[in-house]
């Protein structure tokens, strides 16, 4: 794994006497609510002394009409940097006319997004260039992106509503405009994730009494488009006087970077990995823009008319003084000296003021420095085995746990690199992060294997994937149960799509499913639940179990409201993976005698078939030991080239001999305990004695013992032996 990357470069802290200067032009907010801890506290009492004493002395000061800028900051910043953004802003704000009170509201969301996915930011060993963006935008949705993002949209909400510290603000001004009416101007700026939070300060305001907004300036707005249509658009021209949009040109967003990788502007990883609806519209964006009709025609880009308000597309060095901009990254319009002069220009309605401080960008504070690259050689082997028992309430397995296992032995004695997560390491996050890892870091000759054991069911298909033609029935797609798929945590065929597409030319993949519903588990589940409804019941005494749950409502509700609503449909191109499943779409898998039959009859064949047969072959020699008692019918899916493919063998052979291939492997494309394994004078033992063995030994077992048959011969019989056994017991 790559090393940690330093902490990013941060100014000193404010000093007590200039935090005294800030207090009567900040609001500081944690969750929505007043923060009482920190550097910075802030208390109604605060509030009240604003109304109360330092803006009627500042209104007194200017004399006339007093325009009052309530700021709201990007929601990458901590309370340090928020403070740090208001000492640098309220001094140039004063000197203009202007009375300005900053929301600082204690995101942090740049810290926790680079400790998010900030491993990945270095950019990963063997990455392709023209993957990283994607795979980039994979861990951040298939880790804590979306949760970090989702909890500083409902702070934002959450300010200006009930108890929120910006709803006792909002009171507290509209009381003040009632009481002094016609002696203030009410403005209002926001930056990055700052428009996240407008959209529901302005509503509340107005509500309390404040007359109007004379301006709304938006700065690489990072609000989806349709919370702005819905909060705000329906007030602009009335309530919301003047709209300004200064935001990039597509062009300067995807040219911009963020988190020292990624190679677009941070807008293009919100809309891809941060919203539940991937791709989600966000307001800052010019495609965003141009393809809503009602923006389109509010901010005039439809060509037929000019829009009643203005959008300012940097650089913008002529036209009116209002309307500049130079900023090249999303993080530096509020430390931009043509952009920040418009906005002030447009508050105090006057283009003589004093220009904005040359300021140091806060961009290398923002994301730590990626460390650099390790190149990788080709031809390793690398695996993930995922086994889960240990599901909560009345779903428990039993077999899962040693199934994974006793693939992680088999594969480790063929020469593989194995990872594996057990029950409680099983969550939805670490499967899908553990699979991006694995894939996004082969190369060309790389061969990766990925093994789940566990319950299997289907959900209603969201984005209309599995439709087919003349088919107008509802669909499902086909999911695997992590741990935590009670809440809503469901790995769906489509997730796996989006990282297996992922793999490099030349990288071979293959999956293997012990799980119900498998089939067909890379695409598409045609499959109604009145179909498998029969199939799920309880666990016989004899120990015979269907690895299957029908999802409840509260899983599906729970598990719609974290996808969102869909936001692209259409399937995969035609997949590079091969999948080796249980059972047929329509088909539950067992369990018997503390191990999946489907594993049984499988593992067992990976040492001494690996790199001699076809997988086709493979496929073949796994029936065989399903022949006699046909409860369940294992399948094969992938490309049809794919089943001449040799199985388990590199698609392209390796340049060299790397330097990091796992122990007990020899040079060439055939792992050294292979070519042990194929001597006749070394045939590993069979049947359920040796899956126990092998996951004790990692695979030392397997070498030793029994010359007498050979292991698929053995795989075969303790399969049949089990099935014979559970049939007996039946009856």
């Amino acid at each position: 794994m790559p090393e940690p990357m330093p902490p990013a470069t941060r100014q000193p802290p404010l000093s007590p006497s200039e935090l005294d200067r800030l207090r009567p032009h900040v609001v500081n907010l944690s969750g929505g609510k007043f923060s009482s801890s920190g550097v910075f506290q802030t208390t109604k009492k605060d509030v009240d002394a604003v109304f109360a004493t330092h803006l009627p002395a500042f209104v007194a000061e200017h004399g006339g009409v007093v325009p009052v800028m309530f700021c709201a900051h990007g929601g990458l910043v901590g309370e340090q940097s928020g403070l740090r953004i208001a000492a640098t802003q309220v001094e140039w704000w004063k000197s203009n006319g202007v009375y300005p009170i900053h929301f600082v509201w204690e995101t942090g969301l740049a810290g926790a997004i680079a400790g998010a996915v900030g491993d990945w930011a270095q950019g990963r060993r063997g990455w392709l260039d023209e993957a990283k963006d994607r795979v980039l935008e994979l861990a951040a949705r298939f880790g804590q992106g979306q949760a970090i993002w989702g909890q500083m949209k409902r702070a934002a909400e959450a300010a200006s509503a009930g108890d929120g510290g910006a709803r006792y603000v909002a009171e507290a001004l509209g009381a003040y405009c009632t009481a002094h009416p016609d002696t203030i101007s009410v403005h209002a700026v926001g930056h990055s994730a700052g428009s996240i939070f407008h959209p529901f300060f302005i509503p509340a305001a107005l509500k309390a009494g404040v007359p109007a907004f004379d301006t709304l300036s938006l700065l690489a707005p990072a609000v989806r488009t349709d919370v702005f249509e819905k909060q705000l658009v329906p007030l602009c021209g009335q309530e919301v006087k003047s709209l300004a949009l200064f935001t990039m040109t597509e062009k300067l967003e995807r040219a911009d970077t963020c988190l020292g990788a990624y190679g677009k502007s941070l807008l293009y990883l919100v809309r891809a990995s941060f919203e539940p609806e991937e791709f989600s519209p966000i307001l800052g964006l010019e495609e965003c823009l141009r393809a809503d009709p009602v923006l389109s025609r509010l901010f005039g880009l439809s060509g037929t008319s000019g829009g009643i308000a203005d959008i300012i597309w940097s650089k913008a060095t002529g036209g009116p003084l209002t309307n500049r901009s130079t900023s090249t990254s999303h993080g530096g319009f509020d430390t931009d000296i043509p952009t920040m002069d418009s906005v002030a220009r447009r508050v105090t309605g006057s283009s003589r003021i004093q220009s904005f401080p040359i300021t140091r960008s806060r961009g290398d504070e923002l994301w730590p420095v990626p460390g650099p690259a390790t190149p990788r050689r080709a031809g390793t082997h690398h695996a993930l085995c995922v086994g889960i028992n240990a599901y909560p309430g009345g779903d428990a397995l039993y077999g899962c746990v040693a199934d994974a296992e006793a693939w992680a032995a088999q594969l480790t004695a063929a020469g593989f690199a194995v990872r594996t997560l057990l029950d409680a390491e099983a969550t939805r996050q670490n499967i899908l992060l553990g699979l991006l890892d694995v894939v996004a870091s082969s190369v060309a000759g790389d061969v990766l294997v990925f093994q789940y054991a566990g319950h299997g069911t289907y959900v209603d298909d969201l984005d209309g994937d599995e439709a087919e033609s003349g088919n107008e029935e509802k669909q499902y797609d086909e999911a695997l149960c992590p741990i935590d798929f009670r809440e809503g945590n469901l790995i769906i065929d489509d997730d796996l799509g989006e990282i297996f597409d992922q793999l490099p030319d030349g990288v071979s993949l293959t999956a293997f499913f012990d799980s119900c519903h498998s089939g067909d588990g890379q695409r598409r589940l045609q499959l109604l639940p009145v179909d498998v409804e029969d199939l799920s019941t309880a666990s016989a005494p004899h120990g015979r179990r269907a690895r299957y749950v029908i999802p409840d409502k509260e899983t599906s509700e729970k598990y719609r409201a974290k996808r969102g609503a869909p936001a692209r449909a259409g399937k995969r191109a035609l997949a590079r993976e091969v999948l080796f499943s249980a059972c047929k779409p329509t088909e539950v898998a067992y369990e018997t005698g503390g191990h999946g039959d489907f594993t049984v009859a499988a593992s067992l064949l990976v040492v001494p078939r690996a790199n001699r047969l076809t997988n086709g072959e493979f496929l073949a020699k796994i029936r065989e030991a399903f022949s006699s008692q046909p409860r369940q019918y294992p399948d094969f899916n992938g490309p049809r080239a794919a089943k001449s493919r040799v199985f388990l063998a590199p698609l392209v052979a390796a340049a060299a001999e790397p330097t990091d291939r796992p122990p007990g492997t020899a040079s060439g494309t055939i792992p050294a305990a292979i070519t042990a394994l194929l001597d006749p004078a070394a045939s590993p033992g069979g049947g359920t004695d040796a899956l126990a063995a092998s996951a004790g030994t990692a695979g030392s077992a397997g070498v030793a013992a029994s010359h007498e048959a050979d292991a698929a011969d053995r795989a075969r019989a303790a399969a049949a032996f089990l099935r014979a056994a559970a049939d007996f017991i039946d009856g």
